[in-house]
């Protein structure tokens, strides 16, 4: 058995028949996915994932926008970075504003991750990503100077051009020489004029299942 498929069957028995499920991004969300569609029936699905959309629609789930949402049961995601206290970085897919919106509808916020994605401080590796609309790109920029950061706007690999999220918006990935105040740097950028969302999730994180590389045990945090 492979640790996402560990990560996997503890989390399937946390499913329940007549459940509004969120399912993020990624393989491990991907496989619950999977699983979760032969043994649970009258599943609502919402997800920020247009491949996780799509892969549920495939498997016969009923799928739903958040948009028609008051309440989510609980929702699975994955995660770059977790601490101790229930805050995450979240920062390839940029999609966060979707994750975001679920994470906060649904009763539980579970993160499946490797256990090394645990942390005691956040690692500065792993950039805190905006999603900005158009006209505040040089306003974004400049306060992101500002705070002592270096902003990089996000570039297509397949194509000529930027990164755009699904409404449109550019996606721009902030390096900061110090996590030691994120709280305080995020709230700044989060409240900035024309900044949609930030890929920090503020204490809302309720659990974590998280698979050791090493034993192939997973363990609960939380």
């Amino acid at each position: 058995m492979t640790l996402k498929q560990a990560i996997v069957t503890q989390a399937l028995p946390l499913i329940k028949p007549g459940m509004v499920v969120g399912f993020g991004g990624g393989t491990t969300v991907g496989e619950l996915v999977r699983q979760a569609a032969n043994l649970v029936n009258d599943i609502t699905v919402v997800t920020p994932s247009p491949t996780t959309r799509q892969l549920a629609t495939v498997l016969g789930y009923t799928v739903v926008s958040p948009q028609y949402c008051d309440r989510v049961d609980l929702a699975f995601d994955g995660c770059d970075q977790l601490d101790h206290h229930g805050n995450a970085l979240k920062s390839g897919g940029g999609i966060h504003t979707d994750e975001k919106i679920i994470a906060s509808l649904a009763d539980e916020y579970w993160l499946l991750a490797p256990k090394q994605r645990l942390v005691d401080e956040f690692d500065t590796a792993t950039p805190l990503v905006l999603e900005v609309l158009p006209a505040a790109l040089a306003l974004t920029m400049r306060a992101i100077s500002d705070l002592g950061g270096q902003a990089t706007l996000r570039t297509a690999t397949n194509r000529d051009g930027f990164t755009l999220s699904d409404r449109g918006n550019l996606l721009i990935d902030c390096h900061f020489a110090s996590y030691a105040h994120l709280g305080a740097l995020n709230q700044e950028l989060a409240t900035l004029a024309g900044v949609v969302e930030t890929s920090y999730f503020d204490q809302l994180v309720t659990n974590a299942l998280l698979g050791d590389e090493e034993t192939g045990k997973v363990t609960t945090l939380f």
